[in-house]
């Protein structure tokens, strides 16, 4: 055996187990978290509608921010982060609102 195939012998796991490419999270969550907050139009001030209309775009934000920060926790921990990611949206939603109690 010549000293250029014992070479690529020994080097050939390592190139087998490196990792060429890196899993990057989903670019559309790096956007949603970074995404500008909803400016108010001055119209909220005096018209109802434009108020409920920017109060609706405002939840919205917050919705989206939220949602795509917490699959990036998940990302990075599945990565190997020690973090701590909130539950499931539905417990979460428990924690917020908790069920009504039954009326007498």
């Amino acid at each position: 055996m010549t000293l250029r195939k014992l070479a690529v012998l020994l080097v050939l796991p390592l190139a087998i187990g490196c990792k060429t490419t890196h899993d990057f999270p989903p670019s559309a969550d790096i956007r949603a978290v970074t995404e500008t907050k909803p400016l108010p139009p001055a119209s909220i001030l005096t018209d109802t509608t434009a108020s409920d209309r920017y109060n609706a775009q405002l939840e919205a934000w917050g919705e989206r921010v939220r949602a795509a920060g917490v699959r990036l926790c998940r990302y990075f921990k599945t990565e190997g982060m020690k973090v701590d990611c909130p539950e499931a949206e539905a417990k979460m939603q428990e924690k917020i609102l908790p069920p009504e109690e039954p009326r007498q």
